[in-house]
C-alpha cells in the first residue's frame, strides 16, 4: 500500500507498535522523477476494529520538504497509514517517567554518544538512535543539548540511513581551520556509512564519511565523497577524529577488525593516510586517543575502546606506543562506548552509554554522568580518575537529597536525584557491609573485596574505604576509591512506569 501526504507541517508522525515483526517503509518524494529519500524498518501491529494499535507516535523531521508531496509505501495495513499524520506538534507517548540527570530519549532505542562537541556554552550530545521502535535497528543519529551536562532536551534528530548504509558511530569537532571550504564556525561530523545493513545498501561496505552543519548543530548535511575514507577492513567503523597541534594534522583513530584499530592522518579532512596500525589485547570498537592531564600539569596519552579498556602510551601524532597492559575503568560491563567532547579548554569530559534494559517503558538506555578524567599516581601505579563533572557537584549543593553513612573507617555517601523518595540504609556485620537503596540489596566485603548489587558481583578489591552512590529513578551509579573506580547498575522498579 502507499500513501501520499503533502506535507505543510514540519514532521511526520509514525504510529509504532513496539517489539512487533517490522515491515520495511519506503518513502519517496513526488516531482519530475520521483526520488527514494528514506527507508525504515518498521514493527507493525495487527488492526483491530478498524484502529491501529499505536504504542507511541515516532516524530521524524520533515520540514525541509515543505510543500512538497511525500509517497510512503510498505506492506502495512490501511489502518497504519490512515494514523500517520503531518503536524507540528501532538503527544507522542503520553507521560513517561525518566531519570533527572541522565539523559533518556523520548521514546525509542539509544545507544552509542557520538559527534559530543562543545561550542557557544552549548553541549551537542549525538546518540545512536532507533526512532521507530525500543529495539535497535534502522541506526539514525538523535540529538540532545545542554548549557549544564546535567539537564538535555532532544532535539529533531539528525542524520538517516541512505543507499551507503545505517548511520553507525562517529565523533565532531568545531571547523576551527575552515576545512571543506566551510565556515570556521561550521560544526563537522564524522560517521560510518555501515553498508549492507540495510535493504537498500546491500553488499556495500562500511565507510568513514563526513557531514556537517552551520546552524549551530540543529541539522545536519551529508558531504557525499568529501573527506570520505575507504574501506580499509569490512566492517571498520567508530571514527574519532581530533587535531593533534604538534604534529599539525588532523588525527582520525577507528575500530579495523577483531583486537585491531587504524590511526589516521590528514591536513585538511580531506585526503587520510594510514600512519599505524596496532593490535590491543581484548579491545573492541568505539576508539578513542586521549591526552589526560594529572595534577601537575603533565599529559599522559591513552587509547580507549568500547568496553572501557585502555592503555597508557605514548603518542607522536603518527604512531601510539604502549606497553601493552590492559587496564579497565569499570567494574562492571554496563557502561560502554564511551567519548570524550572536542571543543572543551581545560578539562576532559567523558560520557559513556549506560546498557539497561528498558524495564516495560517506551524507551531503552541512557547516558551515565558526565565524568571529568584525569590522572593519579599511587605507589607507582598510574590510575585514571574518573570525577564526577564540576557542574554535578554544584547542583549536589543546591538541590539534591543527600544522606550518609560512616564508620571510623567507612564512608558511604548517596545522593538522590529525583527528590531522596526511595529508602537508604546500611548496617556493618564483621568484615561486611550491608546496604539497600529502595529494594534493592547490596554489600561490600572489605576483606574480600567483593560488591554486590541484586544479583550481580563486582571484584574490586579490599579494604576500600569510600564509596559515592548516586540514584537517578531506576539508574545506580557506583564510584570509589577516590573516583578511581566506578559502575552502573539498574535498581528495580517498582512501580511499572
Amino acid at each position: 500500500m502507499e500513501k501520499k501526504l503533502r506535507i505543510t507541517e514540519d514532521y511526520l508522525y509514525l504510529p509504532i507498535a513496539k517489539e512487533q515483526e517490522t515491515v520495511l517503509l519506503e518513502i519517496y518524494v513526488s516531482g519530475g522523477e520521483t526520488e527514494k529519500l528514506f527507508e525504515f524498518q518498521i514493527p507493525v501491529g495487527s488492526e483491530k476494529d478498524g484502529s491501529y494499535p499505536a504504542d507511541y507516535y515516532a516524530r521524524f523531521p520533515v520540514k525541509k520538504f515543505t510543500d512538497k508531496t511525500l509517497i510512503l509505501k510498505g506492506d502495512m495495513p490501511e489502518a497504519f497509514f490512515d494514523a500517520v499524520e503531518n503536524a507540528s506538534w501532538r503527544e507522542s507517548a503520553g507521560s513517561l517517567r525518566h531519570p533527572s540527570i541522565h539523559f533518556t530519549p523520548e521514546t525509542g532505542w539509544m545507544n552509542d554518544p557520538n559527534g559530543l562537541v562543545y561550542k557557544d556554552g552549548v553541549y551537542h550530545l549525538y546518540f545512536q538512535y532507533n526512532l521507530f521502535d525500543i529495539r535497535w535497528k534502522n541506526m539514525s543519529w538523535g540529538h540532545a543539548v545542554s548549557r549544564d551536562l546535567l539537564h538535555w532536551e532532544q532535539r529533531d534528530a539528525v542524520l538517516f540511513p541512505d543507499e551507503t548504509g545505517t548511520i553507525f558511530s562517529g565523533s565532531g569537532i568545531v571547523n576551527e581551520r575552515a576545512c571543506f571550504s566551510l565556515p570556521a564556525d561550521a560544526l563537522l561530523f564524522f560517521y560510518t556509512a555501515a553498508g549492507g545493513t540495510n535493504p537498500w545498501s546491500e553488499g556495500k561496505e562500511s565507510v568513514q564519511r563526513a557531514a556537517y552543519s552551520v546552524d549551530g548543530g540543529e541539522t545536519l548535511e551529508k558531504l557525499g565523497d568529501a573527506g570520505r575514507l575507504p574501506t580499509v577492513c569490512r566492517e571498520n567503523r567508530d571514527p574519532k577524529v581530533f587535531w593533534h597541534q604538534e604534529s599539525g594534522a588532523y588525527i582520525m583513530v577507528l575500530w579495523l577488525e577483531e583486537n585491531d584499530f587504524g590511526i589516521f592522518r590528514s591536513a585538511d579532512l580531506e585526503e587520510w593516510e594510514q600512519s599505524d596500525r596496532l593490535t590491543l589485547d581484548g579491545a573492541f570498537e568505539c576508539p578513542d586517543l586521549i591526552e589526560v592531564f594529572d595534577g601537575h600539569g603533565n599529559g599522559h596519552w591513552m587509547f580507549w575502546c568500547a568496553d572501557g579498556y585502555y592503555f597508557w602510551g605514548a603518542f607522536d601524532g603518527w604512531r601510539f606506543w604502549t606497553d601493552g597492559v590492559r587496564h579497565r575503568a569499570y567494574m562492571n560491563g554496563i557502561p560502554y562506548a564511551a567519548q570524550t567532547y572536542a571543543g572543551i579548554v581545560g578539562r576532559v569530559v567523558q560520557i559513556p552509554w549506560l546498557r539497561l534494559p528498558n524495564g516495560g517503558r517506551l524507551y531503552t538506555g541512557a547516558m551515565g554522568l558526565p565524568r571529568e578524567l584525569s590522572v593519579l599516581e599511587r605507589d607507582g601505579e598510574k590510575l585514571l580518575v574518573q570525577k564526577p563533572v564540576r557542574e554535578f557537584a554544584q547542583w549536589k549543593k543546591e538541590h539534591a537529597v543527600v544522606k550518609k553513612y560512616a564508620d571510623e573507617a567507612f564512608e558511604i555517601e548517596c545522593v538522590f536525584a529525583d527528590g531522596g523518595e526511595l529508602p537508604f540504609a546500611v548496617e556493618k556485620h564483621g568484615e561486611v557491609y550491608y546496604f539497600r537503596v529502595g529494594e534493592t540489596k547490596g554489600s561490600y566485603d572489605r576483606a574480600g573485596g567483593r560488591f554486590t548489587v541484586g544479583e550481580e558481583t563486582c571484584l574490586l578489591g579490599a579494604d576500600i574505604r569510600d564509596f559515592s552512590f548516586l540514584v537517578d529513578d531506576v539508574i545506580f551509579e557506583v564510584t570509589a576509591d577516590c573516583d578511581t573506580i566506578i559502575g552502573a547498575f539498574a535498581l528495580e522498579n517498582t512501580d511499572g512506569r
